[in-house]
């Protein structure tokens, strides 16, 4: 049942009452659940740093139904289980509505929202688009929007997640100098938008600035407290061992601040030869480990035992070639690892990142747009082995 559940929720295909949209916000499904993503401590794809302990990029919901393999009405990261991550600032634009009526994705978190200037105070896709336009491309159909592939999304039934920080450029949260204007800035991103999920990456040198996480923290408790059905995830860079320190002082410090955590989504990738000793063939059983060694760090946390908060944590791999590039995700880790959050009750997989779910087999570098996967040969094979299990 939760196999059928968790993994074949996405095999509806485009209801009959799609409607058309004049932009993202207007076209939001209000019953649609939430997301999960990820990004650690280096720049997954291109933004990694090789040498890095941990990271990857995901998000989740908290705004949804809760987990049924659970006793609490804590909340959780919602039903949508599979929210691949999607790099929003990558030319062209991933046209999700498409991609999501091919092959039954509903949920997505797109990255990143960072400052503008590195100083401005100013919320913008990547540092290159702004948020009330957001990214724009060209095709043999002539210009397209990021918003308008998210109102296509939601005609589906679908929905995105919005991701704040990640592995580039200076998270709000450092350019913005002190909770107030940090607030309008995230609320000025979720009113644009309509979103009811936003995932905060938190990773590398921002990672081990408390100042900053402080700041995160105190904006977050005062979104959810104008707005209190918002779902706030942490993205937290992970090793198979769990989170590291500084990671676990950072739900510590949300916590603390009064924010009610959907979900802990970790970057399962990147970890180094020392935490990660022959990764071949063991990247699905080192992303399980790591969700696993994560859920009893909360545990600990929020003093809650760790079986009830199978909901409340996210996993995201990177999918093919990692920039470790001894460490290689295959579909085989990904029908490993979702079987294992199907039984688990996880509440959120996702994937660094979909725009990367295009084989290049042969390939023998970490690419933007494609996995690098030996065993990858269609487009979309990723999404299909988390989706539906192969």
């Amino acid at each position: 049942m939760r196999v059928a559940l968790v993994l074949g929720l996405m095999a509806c295909g485009k209801p009959d009452d799609t409607q058309e949209c004049a932009d993202a916000a207007d076209c939001r499904d209000t019953d649609s659940d939430a997301d999960t993503d990820s990004d650690a401590d280096t720049d997954s794809d291109a933004d990694t740093d090789a040498d890095s302990d941990a990271d990857t990029d995901t998000d989740s919901d908290a705004d949804s139904d809760t987990d049924t393999d659970s006793d609490t009405d804590t909340p959780t990261m919602g039903v949508e289980r599979f929210a691949p991550f999607v790099d929003a600032t990558l030319y062209p634009t991933a046209r999700i509505g498409a991609i999501g009526a091919a092959t039954g994705v509903r949920r997505v978190v797109l990255g990143f929202v960072v400052d503008a200037t590195g100083s401005a105070c100013d919320a913008s896709w990547g540092g290159y688009y702004p948020v009330e336009t957001g990214p724009v491309s060209w095709d043999t159909d002539g210009k397209y929007t990021l918003y308008e592939e998210i109102a296509g999304l939601r005609a589906l039934g679908g929905d995105v997640v919005v991701s704040f920080g990640g592995a580039s450029g200076t998270p709000l949260a450092a350019a913005c100098p002190d909770v107030t204007s940090l607030t309008a800035q995230y609320r000025r991103v979720i009113d644009t938008l309509g979103v009811d999920e936003i995932d905060f990456d938190v990773e590398g040198a921002w990672l081990a600035d408390p100042t900053s996480v402080q700041r995160r923290a105190e904006a977050a408790a005062a979104l959810q407290a104008d707005l209190p059905s918002l779902a706030v995830v942490l993205t937290l860079p992970v090793l198979p061992s769990g989170l590291t320190p500084d990671g676990v002082a950072v739900i510590e410090q949300f916590v603390a601040a009064g924010v009610d955590l959907a979900g802990v989504n970790v970057m399962a990738m990147d970890y180094g030869d020392g935490a990660a000793p022959d990764p071949e063939g063991n990247m699905g059983a080192y992303a399980i480990a790591a969700a696993t060694e994560t859920r009893d760090q909360l545990a600990e946390v929020l003093g809650l035992p760790a079986d009830t908060l199978s909901g409340r944590i996210g996993v995201t791999p990177m999918i093919g070639m990692n920039d470790v590039t001894t460490e290689v995700f295959t579909l085989d880790d990904a029908a490993e690892v979702a079987a294992w959050a199907a039984a688990e009750g996880i509440g959120r997989v996702s994937m660094w990142s979909l725009n990367r779910d295009h084989p290049c087999p042969d390939q023998d570098w970490v690419g933007l747009d494609c996995s690098s996967s030996p065993d990858q040969v269609t487009d979309y094979a990723f999404t299909a082995a988390f989706l539906y299990g192969g």
